[in-house]
């Protein structure tokens, strides 16, 4: 009698971890959370595209990775914006949101992930660098709302 209960008490906690671990993915965030996460993301490029660095650098975490695909690894704001620097003492870019989902982070803050569009401005000329995705995972703490990590990838050049 004790095997039976041992064994079904044990098949009833692995059908409970089977129906945790099929649990539908995640749906889109509702509207405000969508609203709040791309107006950020305007204030963020807005002050990209105007190299207004002191902006810009306040909408990223002090530990916050950047990944791309093709200029690598960085580790900190700090080195984010030397590479902001060197971006913008060479003319910089504009980038211009193609589209863009957002998602709830329970606990955390948010994902979002989207397709940019970057182009470069030469003697008056608007020529299209290249086209890319990204994923930026926002943190919302008492500080309000920064970004934490960045994956920019697929870069496709015009």
């Amino acid at each position: 009698m004790k095997r039976l209960f041992s064994i079904a008490t044990g098949f009833m906690l692995f059908a409970c971890t089977l129906q945790t671990l099929a649990q539908a993915p995640k749906t889109p965030a509702g509207k405000t959370l969508y609203n709040t996460i791309i107006g950020l993301d305007k204030q963020v490029f807005d002050a990209y595209n105007k190299c207004d660095l002191d902006k810009f650098e306040d909408y990223f975490t002090s530990n916050v990775e950047f990944f791309h695909d093709r200029t690598g690894y960085t580790s900190s704001r700090h080195d984010l914006m030397k590479s902001m620097r060197s971006l913008c003492e060479n003319g910089g870019l504009e980038r211009v949101l193609v589209s863009a989902q957002v998602y709830t982070l329970d606990f955390y803050g948010a994902l979002e992930t989207g397709v940019n569009k970057f182009y470069k401005t030469t003697n008056g000329k608007r020529k299209l660098v290249n086209t890319s995705r990204f994923i930026h995972v926002w943190k919302q703490d008492d500080d309000g709302w920064k970004i934490s990590r960045v994956i920019s990838y697929d870069h496709k050049a015009q």
